[in-house]
Parts: structure tokens; sequence; C-alpha cells
């Protein structure tokens, strides 16, 4: 017979199940994910302590426990440690005691049940696009490269036999154009490339990155304090492609301190407090499952700069969106696609005034649970 946690742990809902007294004592695999923490990790946690930036979700569960009150809320925008788009549910949960003044089995509530389907947010369902347009845009390059290579060796033939200044001028104008068209095509075709994955020590990169924006950084009399933990080990990934999004993130936050008094970039990476948890099959016939946790490099790069509004937070990264006189608007789409590409996750925490703090989650080895 199928039991009650299988059922619930198939469910593409979040379930959590509160206790009297507010303590976490049920949770699925669907609320595990959306919290990106395990049950062992979080058992007997007071919801305010897992809602703790999500006070509407905190304040909904108080009334449910105290008042036996349900609450059904539609496209609900929470703060989770990211920006979320939920459907909630709350309903009391009744179970029968024994009252100790009368001795008698009364009905009362002994906590809540908060159910949680998280939307697909606009960005998200930007994802898949945005890789259909990556692979037209390297379709095209690849097919305009090979006859551009031969534009230019037919140019650098009639430079050699040029019959006067005027003729080796509009051939140099031929070549020099041919190059920036070439530069731009391989922008496009490194862009679509998949990750060539080599394990690397993320530091190196990060200060790759900083060498490279050295001068912008200096100009802008910006300060920039790191912290590194020594102790993380090497990751696996691809070096030019996290480069790109470490030089993306630090150029949008070196613009974003533009017209700020206090300019400070802090830069800092960690093992991650959470991990993922992931379960697998053990094989036809056999009722467990073997359970997983990939743990993280967190890379935070934050900035003093004007931060970002609210309602713009789930849309910096769609491409083609932009607020920047001369922006392209694929910088940071980009960036989103190339840590999904290495199996990780990027937030955002900003507040309008407040700068902006960037967080990249890219997967340590994956360790066995039991």
């Amino acid at each position: 017979m199928v039991s009650l946690e299988a059922v619930f742990n198939n469910l593409d809902e979040a379930v959590f199940l509160f206790d009297k007294k507010g303590r976490l004592i049920f949770i699925n695999k669907a609320g595990e994910e959306f919290l990106g923490r395990s049950y062992k990790e979080i058992e007997h946690r007071q919801f305010r302590y897992l809602f703790s930036d999500a006070k509407d979700i905190a304040m909904l569960v108080q009334k449910t426990i105290t008042e036996g009150r349900s609450f059904n809320c539609k496209e609900m925008e929470v703060d989770i440690g990211r920006a979320a788009n939920i459907d909630l549910n709350l309903s009391p949960f009744y179970s029968d005691y024994d009252s100790t003044e009368t001795r008698k089995t009364s009905w009362g509530v002994s906590g809540a049940i908060l159910c949680i389907r998280e939307n697909l947010t606009l960005t998200e369902r930007e994802d898949y696009h945005f890789d259909s347009l990556l692979y037209l845009l390297g379709s095209i390059a690849h097919e305009i490269k090979n006859p551009l290579s031969g534009i230019k060796g037919a140019a650098q033939i009639l430079r050699a036999s040029a019959e006067n200044s005027e003729a080796e001028e509009c051939l140099n104008l031929i070549l020099k154009e041919t190059d920036r068209l070439n530069s731009v095509l391989h922008s496009y075709l490194t862009m679509t490339r998949t990750p060539v994955f080599n394990q690397l020590n993320i530091h190196e990169v990060i200060e790759h990155a900083l060498k490279v924006m050295k001068t912008s950084i200096e100009e802008k009399k910006i300060a920039v304090n790191k912290s590194y933990d020594p102790s993380l080990p090497n990751i696996a990934g691809d070096e030019s492609k996290l480069l790109q999004v470490f030089i993306n993130l630090l150029k949008n936050a070196v613009e974003a301190m533009k017209t700020s008094k206090n300019r400070t970039m802090r830069i800092s990476t960690r093992p991650s407090n959470e991990y993922m948890v992931i379960y697998e099959k053990r094989g036809a016939g056999k009722k467990d499952t073997k359970t997983k946790k990939q743990r993280w490099v967190v890379v935070n790069i934050e900035d003093t700069g004007a931060g970002i509004p609210r309602d713009e937070i789930n849309r910096i990264f769609l491409p083609f969106y932009t607020k920047k006189d001369g922006g392209s608007g694929l910088g940071l789409a980009l960036s989103k696609k190339i840590v999904r590409d290495h199996g990780g996750i990027i937030k955002v925490k900003s507040k309008a005034g407040a700068g902006a703090a960037f967080s990249i989650y890219l997967p340590l080895q994956v360790t066995s649970e039991r």
C-alpha cells in the first residue's frame, strides 16, 4: 500500500505541516526544493525562522494557528532568499486532544498546513526563448564566418597589387570592417558554445576578472573589499565562460556606483550553508530512495550603488532588457545562462537606493547521504 508520505512527495506543490507551537513537523520533496534545504536541517524549526524574510507568509501561518482561519492567496510576491511569485493555501490542522480540565476528547487546532505553488517567473518563461535565440545567432554567425574569411583573403590579395593610394585605402577599410565583423561573430559563437569543464580555482577566475576591470575600478575610485575562503576546493567549470560572468557582474557594479558617494565593492566566497536534496530511486522493487546533497561554492558581489527597484528585480535577467544608455541587455541574461549551464543558480537581493548583492552558486561534488 502506498504511504501518505510517498503521495505528498510526488506532489508538485510544496507542503509544510506546522504544529501548534509553529514548529515544522513535515515537509515534502517540493518543499525542500522550494527552500533549498533538507528536512534534517530544518526539522522543528519555527515558521518565523523558515520565512524570516517573507513576513506575509509568517503572519498568515500565525493567524491560521491562533485563529483557526484559512487563507488563499494568488500571485503573491515573497522573498525567500530570492524573489518568488507564489500561490498560497493555508488551512488549520485539526486533531482530537484530551482537555486537562474536562478530561473529555475535543477537537482543536493543532497546527497549520501550508501549501505553496511557485509560479513560473517572467524570466524563467523567457529562458527557452533565449536559448533558441542563442542557437539562431550561433547558426547565423557560423554561416557568415566562412564567406567573410573569403572576402578578407581576396581583399588582402587585391591590396598587395593596388595601383594607387585610393584603392589601397578602400581595401584597408574593407579589411578593418571584416576584422570588426569577425570579432562580433566570434563573440556570438563563444556565447553559444557549451561549457568545457575543467578543474579550476574560483579565486583565480575572480582575480582575473578584477584585473580586466582594474582601470574602470580605479577611475571611479571604488574600494574593493575581498573576503575569500581559502578552504574552498577546486570546482569543475569553464574558466572563460565563468570569467565572462564575473566581468559582467563587476562591470554592472561599477556602473551602478557612478553617482554614489560611498563607492565600495565587496567580493566574498564561502561554502553554502544550504544544500539541495537530490533523490534517486535505488532500483525496481525497492521501497527506499537514495538521498544525496548538493553543496555549493557561493560567490557574492555587492555594491553600494543605486540599487534595483523591486518591480525590476524579476526583469533584469530578461534578454535585451536594460535601463542603461547604450546597453545591449544581454549581459545578465547570458550570465544566468552560463551559471545554469554549470548546474548553478544566480540570486540577487536589492532595494532601490541601497545597493545590490549578486550571489552565484556553483556546485561542489555531490555527496551521498544514505
